[in-house]
């Protein structure tokens, strides 16, 4: 994983000046604020676009850096990293370290979420019928599930429930999909629209809902979705990961 001083460029936080932001930042995550000085300042290297020092820091400091590690690398992995063989070993290596996590903090939600996050990006990477025939789907659903258990408020299961919902849909059709795995449009909608109530300003909502309402309905919703694009396309971004979705939407807009 490399640094990207393009995006790094954008954001100046340090582990003084985060605080004051911490809220607006983490709307998400449901992160809670670090009283650790190298956390708080391997936070800001996230948030500044500086991932891999930001992984590092977070590793450094052992079981409280595991979910700065976790999101620093996700992010890296989904809206950086183009090489597929890469972005399925740093989502393996992500599930690995968040599985542990969860075993030695079992009442922390991102322990529970960054393992569902890994496993779901790690699925559509190999195909999610060939990721459901090994039963990556319940491991899946059982992470998601307990991270909204703890944080009922957590944007980014909802998301990505929402998102694996839509994605088994899509792959295996309604029928198998509803009979199988349990999956849903309405339960895949359900998800996004709460995502949408907790975080309507976030690019990454806009961009993700987009994305499930052309794989659950194709043309039918294909004008809604193209809004959702231009609403997150138009957005100032509050830090580099956010700049990295809105740029994602310009892309998509110019496709």
């Amino acid at each position: 994983m490399t640094a990207q001083p393009s995006h790094a460029s954008q954001h100046f936080f340090d582990a003084n000046t985060l605080p004051a932001h911490w809220q607006r930042l983490h709307v998400l995550d449901c992160e809670p604020l670090p009283q650790d000085p190298l956390l708080l300042q391997g936070w800001a290297l996230l948030h500044a676009g500086d991932f891999e020092k930001a992984e590092l820091t977070g590793l450094s400091a052992g079981l409280p850096g595991i979910s700065l590690a976790n999101r620093a690398a996700s992010a890296y992995a989904t809206l950086i990293e183009s090489r597929e063989k890469a972005r399925l070993d740093l989502f393996q290596r992500i599930q690995a370290r968040s599985r542990a996590h969860a075993a030695e903090e079992p009442d922390n939600p991102n322990a529970w979420f960054w393992q569902g996050y890994a496993l779901t990006r790690y699925s559509q990477g190999i195909h999610v019928a060939r990721a459901l025939a090994q039963g990556l789907g319940a491991q899946i659903l059982t992470a998601l599930n307990k991270t909204l258990e703890l944080a009922p408020d957590h944007v980014y299961a909802h998301l990505t429930l929402g998102s694996f919902h839509a994605e088994v849909i899509e792959k295996v059709g309604a029928l198998i999909g509803a009979m199988t795995y349990g999956a849903r449009a309405e339960t895949s909608l359900a998800h996004f629209r709460e995502a949408q109530r907790l975080a309507p300003d976030s690019a990454a909502v806009m961009v993700n809902y987009a994305d499930a309402l052309v794989s659950l309905e194709g043309e039918a919703r294909l004008a809604e979705a193209t809004r959702l694009y231009e609403q997150a396309a138009g957005m100032t971004p509050r830090d580099a990961v956010e700049r990295l979705w809105v740029e994602l939407a310009r892309t998509g807009l110019a496709l």
